[in-house]
């Protein structure tokens, strides 16, 4: 993850949270993660423990940016540059949290975002994940991934790395109101809106790029896209792209032996239950 549209610089409130944080864990503490039963087993197949569930947080205001006219396919670049710094913050203190914790890196991050109340501008972003520990030779650096940790596991074994996590958004004046006023005809397509929400897509993965490509990443997988509306109605919305930049180790790539694999966890009950009873 990188500060590419941030703001960059620390909040006036990072002073009162650093007062609130809490000491660092012990390597002996027991652990905690949102991870399952496999997916931890798969982790120390590829020489990583999972050390802690981790998180970070930042609330904002989420105004409203007025241009000139109503016509829709504007992007409102104060607003995509405060939402992208808001899940920047909430990333960074992610990472604070896992390096606190004796990790090495982050798993299965989720960047999500909640209001407070309906139709209320502020709203909540929260990035949680497990953070990782390697147990033989540690990386370079800390890494955010968005993986499950089977999908890490998958990538190590065939010879790749994360690179990091990369995110892209983009906030667009859409106008649906004002279209909808002027077409009079129902049952066809918004042409403004569409290369509106369009434009909004190519810019945020535009920006997803560049952050990869600022990692020295071969590519990005896993990428998500999600639209929110926020607290503008009709007015704008935001797209927003989040992946994993990865790129391919000094060894390169290495073929995985593939195994058949025949599930017996039939969830369709296909005996009688009458039968199961012993009755007739």
């Amino acid at each position: 993850m990188t500060a590419g549209q941030g703001t960059g610089g620390r909040l006036p409130i990072d002073a009162a949270l650093d007062a609130l944080e809490a000491p660092p864990r012990r390597s002996e503490d027991t652990f905690s993660s949102d991870l399952s039963i496999d997916e931890a087993v798969l982790l120390s197949e590829v020489g990583y423990e999972p050390r802690a569930f981790v998180m970070g947080s930042a609330v904002y205001h989420v105004g409203f940016q007025y241009t000139a006219g109503s016509a829709g396919g504007v992007e409102l670049v104060k607003l995509s540059s405060a939402l992208a710094a808001a899940r920047e913050e909430a990333v960074s203190r992610l990472v604070e949290d896992g390096r606190r914790a004796g990790a090495d890196g982050v798993v299965g991050v989720r960047v999500e975002l909640s209001g407070f109340g309906a139709r209320h501008p502020l709203v909540e972003f929260t990035a949680v994940g497990t953070a990782v520990a390697a147990t033989g030779r540690r990386p370079e650096r800390f890494f955010t991934s968005a993986l499950s940790g089977k999908e890490f596991y998958l990538l190590r074994r065939a010879g790749w790395e994360i690179a990091g996590l990369v995110m892209g958004s983009c906030v667009m004046q859409v106008g649906f109101r004002g279209v909808f006023a002027t077409t009079g005809r129902p049952n066809q397509e918004l042409e403004a809106p569409t290369r509106a929400l369009y434009s909004a897509r190519e810019l945020a993965m535009e920006r997803l790029q560049r952050e990869a490509e600022g990692l020295g990443a071969s590519g990005v997988v896993g990428v998500r896209v999600s639209e929110h509306s926020h607290s503008w109605g009709q007015a704008a919305i935001e797209l927003f792209v989040l992946g994993t930049a990865i790129r391919a180790t000094s060894g390169g790539h290495r073929s995985l032996d593939v195994a058949p694999v025949v599930l017996l966890d039939d969830a369709t009950l296909a005996t009688d239950p009458a039968a199961l009873r012993g009755g007739g």
